[in-house]
């Protein structure tokens, strides 16, 4: 593995970390705490519904938080990287539009972005459009949709159905650099 100095991981840097699919994950530096950074992917790892069925889901109780703390943390990272993945208050608010609550707050490896994060992170829709649109864990309008990110990098704060297959999962996370 790299040497992850921090000066290889200075804000705004691209970095690689893991690999997903046969080919390196390449992350954008947005962050950073004393020596740890907040890393998002630079493009969609992959496709997933929020939740396969359509049921109320909050952040805390969806399946693809669980698939990105489990399978996807297992199978993308090697064992030197697992380790240098920081576990990490996520903070689950409500919409801000819609007021929809946001469920219980959560401790994970990896997240994917609410609204709130997209804006700081990402300067405007430019900086957010990847060409497919991906899941943000904000709720929507109900608890039935998950405010998402258009093409254009619009923030779609209504929501799109837990169930649609096709939400692009751009995740986040916190890593320990050395020195």
């Amino acid at each position: 593995m790299k040497s992850m100095t921090a000066e290889e991981y200075k804000v705004g840097n691209t970095v690689e970390y893991g690999v997903y699919g046969g080919h390196p994950i390449k992350w954008r530096v947005l962050a950073k705490q004393g020596k740890m950074r907040l890393l998002c992917s630079q493009e969609i790892v992959t496709e997933r519904p929020y939740n396969p069925e359509y049921v109320n889901t909050y952040w805390e109780t969806s399946p693809l938080r669980k698939w990105l703390n489990k399978t996807f943390f297992m199978e993308a990272f090697s064992i030197e990287e697992r380790s240098r993945i920081v576990n990490t208050r996520v903070e689950n608010l409500p919409s801000p539009r819609y007021f929809t609550s946001g469920g219980a707050d959560t401790v994970d490896k990896l997240f994917i972005f609410n609204i709130e994060e997209a804006e700081k992170y990402f300067s405007d829709g430019h900086d957010r459009a990847l060409g497919h649109w991906w899941w943000l864990r904000t709720p929507g309008s109900t608890l039935l949709s998950a405010a998402s990110v258009y093409i254009d990098g619009t923030i779609y704060e209504n929501g799109v159905n837990v169930y649609f297959a096709d939400g692009g999962v751009r995740p986040a996370m916190w890593v320990l650099t050395r020195g």
